[in-house]
């Protein structure tokens, strides 16, 4: 059963993982938010078919604290980054390993060695991690 976002929440979750470009992270960490990145490459099987079955119920939980999951696909084909941009972001957030996963707390990476977290366990846990991480002061 999805986690709805309550009507109290002072920002409207969608309960939706958002597909961005490497630009939309940047602006976001510019801006001092707090969300989370999920670095893929669309020839990665981990990434593709051992995580995308379980990234929505990781989404839902990080949304139920009003986080925000966005996903950056960074290669079509291994080796052979989409762009500098693509690139440069891979980089920011620790290099190769797909899928990554990397909290952003106020605009900073906090955590970023999530490489291979693919199962539903292992994401439930993870999210778990990461509120702990938002909601420390």
């Amino acid at each position: 059963m999805p986690i709805e976002p309550s009507s109290s929440n002072k920002k409207q979750s969608t309960n939706t993982l958002k597909i961005v470009e490497p630009a939309e992270v940047s602006r976001r960490m510019v801006a001092g938010d707090t969300f989370v990145v999920n670095i893929v490459a669309a020839w990665c099987p981990d990434c593709t078919e051992r995580q995308a079955p379980h990234i929505d119920g990781f989404t839902q939980k990080m949304n139920s604290a009003e986080v925000d999951v966005v996903q950056v696909n960074v290669q079509l084909q291994k080796g052979d980054f989409i762009s500098p941009e693509h690139e440069q972001i891979t980089n920011l957030f620790g290099g190769h390993g797909y899928p990554r996963t990397v909290l952003i707390k106020a605009g900073n990476v906090k955590d970023k060695d999530n490489v291979e977290v693919v199962t539903e366990e292992t994401l439930s846990a993870l999210a778990s991690k990461f509120i702990g991480i938002v909601t420390e002061s």
